[in-house]
């Protein structure tokens, strides 16, 4: 079990091919994370069988569940500004429909109300983004399977960036 390097120019790209120090077969699956993040916990060994959805190996979350948090009182505060600002609003029209309201002061309170609609969007957005990141900070087994090398361990910092490592490999049944 050699470690093969190979550099091959094409044109001006440079293409390097590496094996790593094991052999993949058909039925192995490599498993990586879909983020960036420094492991936290690895929760199994080599040649431990695992089920699909079991947690394999762990990224630190403590930096996504604080922007989580801060997110949520984000979403709350402009969920209640967007409520304010369709009550303005309907209250505008009211007082338009009535000829107690000029057409700029209903279409003022039409954009105020526009305005918070767009912040109460981008804040639920960027706390759908952080639900995403949080669940996937765990590796999990898509299937069954018995996990043939793990690649990580606590500490290990994952850039994807610069590659998109291997953390786990399952052998399937």
């Amino acid at each position: 079990k050699l470690w093969i390097n190979k550099s091959v120019c094409v044109g001006l790209t440079l293409i390097v091919l590496m094996a790593s120090p094991f052999t993949a077969k058909a039925a192995d699956q490599s498993l990586g994370f879909a983020l960036s993040g420094i492991v936290e916990q690895v929760l199994v060994k080599p040649g431990q069988n695992v089920m699909p959805g079991e947690a394999l190996v762990v990224l630190d979350t403590v930096r996504v569940k604080a922007r989580l948090t801060a997110i949520a009182a984000e979403v709350k505060v402009s969920k209640g500004i967007a409520d304010l600002a369709a009550r303005r609003f309907d209250y505008a029209q009211e007082q338009f429909d009535a000829v107690s309201l000029s057409k700029v002061e209903l279409d003022t309170a039409r954009i105020n109300l526009d305005e918070a609609l767009a912040r109460l969007a981008k804040a639920q957005v960027r706390q759908t983004i952080m639900k995403w990141r949080l669940d996937h900070s765990t590796l999990k087994a898509a299937q069954k399977g018995r996990i043939k090398q793990i690649n990580a361990w606590p500490g290990m910092i994952v850039n994807l960036r610069s590659s998109n490592p291997v953390i786990v490999v399952l052998s399937r049944p």
